[in-house]
């Protein structure tokens, strides 16, 4: 009797997990609404794309998002409840501070939103990838883009760990500085620059005018370059003339770092480690 009952218990144990794994599988949502372009760009990596039935109509733009050319005919929509509700979406998606008229009626139709929170710092944004990765049943996808962001991070600071460093300013539109308190910031400092707008006692983004730009003779000026040609007016701040021939060296990332830090990170480290080795 023994030796009949362990194999029956081993059997039905086995027969066990696979229904769970079969109920775990059908909970993963299958038809996900996201209100948000960060949040669009990581589910493009993360999940199926016929799962996403709608997504921001900003991700369908080439002048805010580089996946517009490839989310071409899924439907967008500007943040609206009546956009969603006949969709029938089993997981509705929104960021932190995404319309929040929208959201309130959502949950009051008995849609819940699920918000994300927008990263304030690196640790941040691995677990914001993690959290999304769980809640649309890609776990482990999820956690492999996020040790291999951790990775791309690592090897930035490796290089650059035993250079005497530079003097820096991350340049953004509107002659914009990027101060202490931000993503920039952390990066400069694992790419071994002094961030001078962070010396300077500049918290955040901040305007600085040229002349006192140039006057602080910086070693490397940082700047993001655009989606599209003719992105703003204010972007002509960065094609000024005395900004290419003021001796510094110009270093140029891929855009999108202060938009979808989440899911462009990976590049923009990955970019500068490269812009300073050269």
């Amino acid at each position: 009797m023994l030796q009949v009952k362990k194999p029956v218990t081993w059997l039905m144990g086995f027969l066990f997990s696979i229904g769970t794994c079969g109920v775990h599988a059908q909970t993963a949502p299958q038809r996900i609404a996201s209100m948000n372009i960060c949040i669009d760009q990581l589910l493009w990596d993360l999940v199926a794309h016929e799962r996403m039935v709608s997504i921001s109509y900003l991700t369908a733009s080439p002048m805010w998002s580089p996946i517009a050319e490839q989310v071409r005919g899924i439907p967008t929509n500007y943040g609206l409840a009546e956009e969603i509700v006949p969709l029938s979406p089993d997981l509705i998606l929104a960021g932190e501070f995404d319309a929040a008229s929208a959201v309130e009626l959502l949950n009051r139709l008995g849609n819940t939103v699920t918000r994300l929170p927008l990263p304030r710092k690196l640790s941040d944004i691995n677990e914001q990838i993690i959290q999304l990765g769980d809640l649309v049943g890609e776990g482990k996808k999820a956690r492999e883009m996020a040790q291999q962001i951790s990775a791309q991070v690592a090897e930035l600071q490796a290089a650059n760990a035993h250079h005497e460093p530079m003097t820096a300013f991350w340049y953004s539109s509107n002659g914009v500085v990027i101060g202490d308190g931000t993503l920039e910031h952390e990066l400069m400092q694992l790419a071994g620059l002094r961030n001078l707008a962070a010396e300077r006692g500049m918290y955040g983004f901040n305007q600085l005018d040229l002349e006192l730009l140039l006057s602080a003779k910086p070693q490397i000026l940082i700047i993001e370059t655009s989606n599209a040609e003719g992105f703003s007016l204010a972007r002509e701040y960065l094609a000024h003339p005395a900004l290419e021939n003021a001796g510094f060296k110009l270093v140029r990332l891929p855009t999108g770092l202060s938009g979808c830090a989440t899911s462009v990170l990976g590049d923009v480290a990955i970019a500068l480690k490269q812009e300073l080795a050269k």
